[in-house]
């Protein structure tokens, strides 16, 4: 919870600018009560800019941004899940611009798989931002219900392994941030916070960064926030996943501790390498087209990179003992129509709650 009055006296948004300004670092109170005052629709479209770019020039520190987590979590619309301990995601920052935005929706479809390999996976995701094609454009094109509330979400979840939690059904509030974001063009702060801010507040999950500089400060707010498992990740060729273009690097966290960083390949777990045009595809269209192969059994560079992040978040939940062994679960979750059946029974869970369409 925001301490109530932090805002006020470090001088309101005068006083709040004027030590960003000076490149101060701010208590995680002060900038939770400062998004506090921005999701309640109490801050000028100037006021927020101000504040997101000031981070951002100075840079934001791990206490700052736990303190926005908290408040974003505060103003979020609940989504309980049976067990919430040992649900995952799988979700990345966004804000690449590596391939141009065109890369093929990686995280959504790993998602999949690694429920169909046994995991119990709750997906948190938008729209499109800086890319053609984000989770939700995605998952539509592919005929899954996304405006749900928390109980559907969590049937899904219940029936299919899997459930889709639609940032903007959650977060209802980021609606004043977002003209601003949208004016700017730039990645902030905000870009963070969405993955940061699972609505079930889940423990263990693979969190893709795509800026180099931010990979730290994703984990150190993730240990902060005592996780049971989970990693970040950021491929080298700038892509907020792993890669299979070149090398990955991790920053595992264990039990709220940062245990481990390494650097994977996909030639480590026998997967062959990528090129850049191989995840290349475009719009949600063409990235379903790309799933529906992906899922069907197509091998390729799409299917290998789908597996790799299905195995990390099979080994989060403690399904996979290995990096390895998880590749070879979520191959098989494909290889035996597992994953298909997912995405079915995902579609139908979710179409099950869609509204009827009355006439006017």
């Amino acid at each position: 919870m925001i301490a109530v009055g932090a805002f006020a006296a470090a001088g309101a948004w005068p006083g709040v600018l004027r030590r960003l300004l000076d490149r101060e670092d701010l208590d995680g109170t002060v900038t939770g009560s400062a998004l506090e005052r921005i999701l309640l629709g109490e801050a000028t479209d100037a006021q927020i800019a101000a504040f997101i770019v000031g981070l951002r020039i100075k840079g934001e520190t791990p206490e700052e941004v736990s303190g926005m987590v908290d408040a974003m979590l505060d103003a979020a619309a609940p989504l309980d899940l049976d067990d919430t301990g040992s649900v995952i995601d799988i979700v990345g920052t966004g804000g690449s611009s590596a391939l141009g935005g065109q890369a093929f929706n990686v995280s959504t479809m790993a998602a999949i798989v690694a429920a169909a390999a046994g995991a119990r996976v709750c997906k948190h995701g938008n729209r499109a931002a800086s890319s053609t094609s984000g989770s939700t454009d995605l998952l539509e094109a592919l005929g899954v219900e996304v405006n749900l509330d928390g109980p559907a979400v969590a049937a899904c979840v219940r029936n299919a392994g899997v459930g889709f939690a639609f940032a903007r059904m959650f977060h209802p509030a980021m609606r004043h941030v977002a003209p601003v974001r949208a004016q700017l063009g730039v990645p902030t702060v905000f870009n963070v916070l969405g993955p940061l801010s699972h609505p079930a507040r889940l423990q263990h999950g693979v969190v893709g960064v795509a800026d180099a500089r931010l990979v730290d400060l994703v984990a150190d707010v993730i240990a902060r926030r005592d996780a049971r498992w989970s990693w970040v990740v950021r491929g080298d060729d700038g892509l907020d996943e792993i890669t299979t273009t070149t090398t990955t690097q991790v920053v595992e966290i264990r039990d709220g501790a940062i245990v481990e960083r390494f650097e994977l390949t996909p030639e480590s777990v026998g997967l062959g390498r990528a090129t850049a045009a191989d995840l290349a595809v475009g719009d949600p269209a063409a990235n379903a087209a790309a799933a529906i192969g992906c899922l069907s059994g197509e091998p390729g560079p799409i299917r290998d990179t789908v597996v790799l992040n299905a195995a990390a978040g099979l080994v989060v939940a403690e399904v996979a003992t290995s990096l390895a062994d998880g590749v070879e679960r979520a191959a098989r979750a494909i290889d035996s129509g597992e994953a298909e059946r997912t995405l079915g029974t995902l579609v139908s869970t979710s179409g099950s709650f869609r509204s009827p369409i009355t006439d006017a």
